[in-house]
């Protein structure tokens, strides 16, 4: 029988139901195409409408540890094995190279212990044995132990530290920072993101500005220190100060990648669109793919310095993932867009 007319108009459109199942293969599709903030995406969603199914909750873990989620992928691998009365034996597989890119050895070593025992699984058993052996190595150099040991807790604490930062979690983030400094005085780098997060909690910017330039005291040409220093003075108000800092950054082109990073996005922050352009367009394009911060970093410099791909990479990284992007892409007019290193800023 032929609709037609009012009939036609009348008839309502049956929305298609959208499983746990379908946001899982569609995440799958974007994990092999390297979209790794897509796939998360993909993953949360399926995980959030079939809860009870275990493998999504084991590949959205794998994914996060991918992009340096250890911690949370652990998360969920152990909340997994509570759920699953400890029978899927590649948790234990996965949570141990989590534990072994934070530094735990030994946790890296009971867990992979633990999926060898369970047997049932043998995907991943040559790949735990060769685990095993590195494990044990790292273990046996007796004559570096201590101080190998103090080592990893000191990079696990500051990568834990480092990472509330970039979630935003600012109050969290600053009695870490002070207890690592308190026993590593000379660890610039613990300083300068503590600096980072006084300054972004608003009630100690005076803290922040002498911890910054007491590490320049210190170890002067400190990198991270002058970008921090750049920053405070312009968003302060201090434009002659803060030019000074530019020009110091300017020719920089660091070899370290998180430096060679950390000058763009401060170049960008500041204004100086080109320079922070020219830093960008040919930085390795895996890297802002998985970074969908950075690559509306790149999407903003070109805007400003009048590249035709600009909205394209802005619209790309805002399919990525970045909030930022999402917030500008549904503007007409983008002559006011900016990029914020310190989105959350108070």
């Amino acid at each position: 029988m032929n609709v037609t007319g009012n009939e036609q108009e009348n008839q309502k459109v049956v929305p298609l139901f959208r499983s746990g199942d379908y946001f899982f293969h569609r995440g799958i599709e974007a994990y092999r195409k390297k979209h790794l903030h897509r796939a998360i995406k993909l993953f949360e969603r399926a995980v959030k409408l079939t809860a009870k199914e275990p493998v999504f909750h084991v590949q959205l873990a794998a994914v996060l540890s991918e992009i340096g989620e250890y911690e949370r992928s652990n998360e969920i691998l152990q909340q997994v094995l509570v759920n699953e009365n400890d029978e899927i034996a590649e948790c234990y597989f996965f949570m141990a190279n989590n534990y072994a890119y934070l530094g735990f050895f030994e946790k890296a070593e009971r867990m992979t212990l633990r999926y060898l025992e369970l047997g049932d699984d043998e995907r991943f058993t040559d790949d735990a044995k060769n685990l095993l052996d590195l494990l044990r190595f790292e273990r046996d150099e007796d004559e570096f132990d201590g101080l190998v040991e103090e080592e990893d807790e000191l990079l696990a604490q500051h990568e834990r530290a480092h990472y509330l930062l970039r979630e935003g979690n600012v109050e969290t983030a600053i009695p870490l920072l002070r207890t690592i400094i308190k026993e590593h005085p000379t660890y610039w780098a613990a300083q300068n993101h503590l600096a980072e997060a006084l300054y972004r909690l608003g009630t100690d910017r005076e803290e922040a500005y002498m911890i910054t330039l007491d590490v320049l005291e210190k170890d002067p040409g400190n990198l991270i220190a002058i970008c921090n220093l750049a920053l405070f003075y312009a968003k302060d108000g201090q434009t002659k100060e803060a030019e000074i800092m530019v020009e110091s950054l300017q020719c920089v082109y660091p070899m370290d990648g998180d430096h060679y990073v950390k000058v763009a996005e401060t170049l960008c922050d500041l204004g100086q669109y080109q320079l922070a352009y020219e830093r960008l367009r040919d930085f390795n394009k895996y890297e802002l793919e998985i970074r969908p911060t950075l690559l509306f970093c790149l999407g903003v410099a070109a805007y400003h310095a009048g590249k035709d791909n600009a909205i394209s990479i802005i619209e790309r990284a805002a399919f990525l993932g970045c909030e930022q992007a999402e917030l500008y892409t549904q503007q007409d007019n983008l002559s006011t867009i900016h990029y914020e290193m310190w989105s959350d800023e108070t």
